[in-house]
């Protein structure tokens, strides 16, 4: 199991069993404006939890920016136009007459929709931040659906993310840092906005008025940091998964084709090759946690993302899921997907795990990084750190919090 955890952490796990299901629900807006409602009260007496629904349309919102990339030496590397609609819904979820100074960015991954997956997390994580025993509440969720949601869309979805983040900005003037979490194919998606809010050779933010960094920390979860691999290993398994044709049909949708047709496409989508401009545009420090045995996107792209981000002087902690609990579902597996998911059950290896579900260790391990970031308690401090988690290694075996520089 992880590792070192502080008191407070454990305190918040503890609380996450007995808080339950308690939500509150916000009514939905009309397609041009946002509206929001909350129910009359909190578990915990707090002020209402209000789950306001807002139009992401990045096209109009980031117009008056220059987003424009290196252009591919094919002229027929263009996006398809027709996946641009319809657009996206976002929802920002925050506490009613609480001013936040912390904001969450969540980018969903391949398949998920952000009010099924990520709504219960940001109801979750929004009653545990009142119980953080050095730096409790003030704290803000937002997280759009993408143009083009169930394909595979790396720069749109990016754009996307971008202009969520300065809607919940525009809207709470007392945030003061931005915490940016991705999950799978919402890691391409969230590292691709931390490089297109980069003003190169500067480092100014492109969004922010002053040119102060629009995103602060990153989480990449079980995450995509290398959009050709992910190409191809897509475009081998579609000769037997529908799953893995609609990725592959959905990266050549965004980036405008193949990458031998457009190499530059699929080099801006593909975070591993940003840590640089990440470093530039002022990214404070990193986690990547990825499954040892996952089977849709393989282990090697989170170390070449832990790597990249170390090598840039990116503070960064790495964390290989190695194992399960006996009888606990591992997720989608490598071996799974190499048609030997027969053995699955005896070897207990970690997978691919959905976003959809707090407790696969994959997941949990990185929201109990994102509560150490929003608590005060995540060591920065140390340029790298490695750790393994599995059920059958002590929890002294993983101290980062005890590293000094």
């Amino acid at each position: 199991m992880l590792v070192s955890l502080s008191t407070s952490l454990i305190r918040v796990r503890s609380l996450l069993l007995t808080l339950g299901c308690t939500v509150f629900l916000a009514a939905c807006n009309d397609s041009s404006s946002s509206s929001s409602s909350a129910s009359s009260g909190s578990s915990s007496g707090s002020n209402p939890i209000v789950v306001e629904t807002f139009t992401t349309n990045s096209a109009t919102e980031l117009a008056s920016f220059d987003i424009a990339g290196p252009m591919d030496p094919n002229p027929g590397c263009v996006p398809d136009e027709a996946s641009n609609t319809p657009l996206p819904e976002g929802l920002l979820v925050y506490r009613r007459d609480e001013q936040p100074t912390r904001l969450v960015v969540f980018a969903h991954g391949n398949g998920h929709f952000v009010r099924s997956s990520w709504l219960p997390h940001m109801r979750r994580e929004l009653q545990l931040a009142q119980f953080y025993e050095n730096n409790p509440g003030s704290v803000a969720f937002v997280a759009t659906d993408y143009r083009d949601n169930l394909g595979f869309p790396a720069l749109r979805g990016a754009h996307d993310t971008i202009a969520a983040t300065l809607r919940a900005l525009k809207q709470f003037p007392s945030i003061e840092t931005v915490y940016l979490f991705g999950v799978s194919m919402g890691a391409a998606v969230s590292g691709t906005a931390i490089a297109e809010s980069v003003t190169l050779p500067t480092g100014e933010s492109k969004f922010t008025a002053d040119g102060s960094p629009l995103f602060d920390y990153w989480i990449d979860v079980e995450g995509v940091s290398q959009l050709a691999e992910t190409y191809t290993e897509a475009a081998v398994a579609a000769q037997i998964s529908e799953f893995a044709a609609a990725a592959r049909d959905g990266i050549e949708r965004d980036a405008g084709g193949t990458p031998p047709e457009c190499p530059l496409a699929y080099y801006r989508r593909s975070p591993a090759y940003h840590a640089a401009t990440m470093k530039l545009g002022g990214i404070r420090a990193a986690t990547v946690v990825h499954a040892v045995n996952d089977g849709l996107v393989p282990h090697n792209q989170g170390r070449v993302m832990a790597a990249a981000l170390t090598t840039a002087t990116i503070p960064t902690q790495f964390f290989t899921i190695v194992g399960v609990f006996p009888g606990q579902d591992p997720g989608t597996t490598g071996t799974e997907t190499l048609q030997a998911g027969e053995l699955d059950p005896l070897l207990n290896l970690a997978g691919h795990g959905s976003e959809a579900q707090a407790f696969h260790p994959v997941m949990r391990v990185a929201f109990e990084n994102l509560r150490k970031m929003l608590d005060g308690t995540y060591n920065e401090t140390v340029p790298y750190f490695e750790c393994l988690v599995d059920p059958n290694l002590p929890p002294e075996s993983c101290q980062v919090d005890s590293f000094q520089p």
